[in-house]
């Protein structure tokens, strides 16, 4: 029992409490501004010399590579045309970040109730690496350790996770978060024989990601990208400089984390690019080196809707049970096709 209390006070230090970025840092790229998304654009508002010099630089770029022929993106089965993953429905209205954060909570709950549960999906390395348990790869990433280990994993994928799904799509951001926190699960299993349990290699994922997506499209967010990526790398330097200094702390559960998001941004994230249309637009089309399928994809949103659309058959059914009977109502029967006592045997003829 001694062993066990003081595994679990070591969990729960070895979260990701410095993660300091706040959600208005992630937010602000979440809507292209004009001025960051055409860089080729001057602003009317008064700059500095190092603004100046920056758009100096941008100016004499060539942004040719980043422009498609319609015919070519048209063709591609890779090619897409993209949008912001906005919620068009009601605000309060769930999202993954939201469901992610809720199983989570709900999964905590269950190791309250069961301690057993943490015991069966801790990670073990001997018994990954022999083949035995494989499910111990997947379950440490919705296990804690206690509150503030819930806690500190759950504000920062409530800071970063929004901005990011818009971004990345319901999709590819789940995807993302699954492969971050089963490659960060591996590497911790094959280089270290301790025990440990977190979404923090998953969120460090997902930051990774973002970092990817923001140093790829510097062409297209300007300065504000290059601030943001700055932050998030230092960000990320500092949560790996603090998991050497702690040794309770599961680093290679970060390292593997943040590679294996990095490499999902990469291969399967969001590359822009922008077409000339035959009207004279210019449309931004999305063209990932590896392109998921498209039902695959699409499984979250289908999920989402398919849950909201019961939870609104449920609230009507509600409301009509509560309605008082109103007698005028004729209730609507179906017709008989035929009576039961009249026999359908043919007469004989006379």
């Amino acid at each position: 029992m001694k062993q066990a209390e003081l595994f679990i006070r070591a969990l729960t230090i070895s979260c990701l409490p410095w993660l300091v970025v706040s959600s208005q840092q992630y937010s602000r790229l979440a809507t292209f501004s004009s001025s960051s998304a055409k860089p080729w654009r001057p602003s009317s508002q008064s700059v500095g010399r190092e603004d100046i010099t920056i758009r100096q630089q941008m100016y004499s770029k060539d942004y040719s590579s980043y422009f498609l022929d319609q015919e070519d993106w048209i063709t591609d089965t890779k090619a897409r045309s993209y949008s912001f993953h906005r919620r068009r429905t009601r605000p309060n209205q769930a999202t993954i970040t939201s469901r992610l954060t809720l199983i989570n909570v709900a999964t905590y709950l269950a190791q309250v109730i069961r301690p057993s549960l943490t015991a069966w999906g801790v990670k073990i390395s001997n018994k990954i690496l022999s083949g035995q348990e494989l499910h111990r790869v997947i379950t440490p990433m919705f296990l804690h350790g206690g509150l503030f280990h819930l806690f500190t994993n759950s504000q920062s994928l409530g800071n970063a996770g929004p901005s990011i799904e818009q971004i990345f799509g319901p999709g590819r951001f789940l995807a993302t978060y699954l492969v971050s926190g089963i490659a960060g699960n591996l590497f911790s299993a094959y280089m270290s024989p301790n025990p440990s349990l977190g979404a923090s290699g998953a969120v460090l994922g997902v930051i990774s990601a973002y970092l990817v997506f923001l140093n790829r499209h510097e062409w297209l967010l300007g300065r504000e990208g290059a601030d943001m990526s700055t932050s998030i790398g230092a960000t990320l330097l500092i949560n790996v400089g603090m998991g050497f200094v702690m040794p309770m702390i599961d680093n290679y559960g970060h390292l593997g984390g943040a590679m294996g998001g990095a490499a999902m941004s990469y291969y399967f994230g969001p590359r822009l690019y922008y077409s000339d249309m035959m009207d004279g637009t210019r449309l931004l089309v999305d063209r990932p080196i590896v392109r998921l399928p498209r039902h695959i994809e699409s499984i979250p949103e289908v999920v989402i809707k398919r849950i909201s659309r019961m939870t609104r058959q449920i609230h009507v059914g509600r409301f009509t049970m509560d309605l008082p009977n109103k007698p005028w109502r004729r209730t609507r029967q179906t017709p008989r096709r035929w009576a039961p006592n009249r026999s359908i045997k043919p007469r004989n003829p006379p």
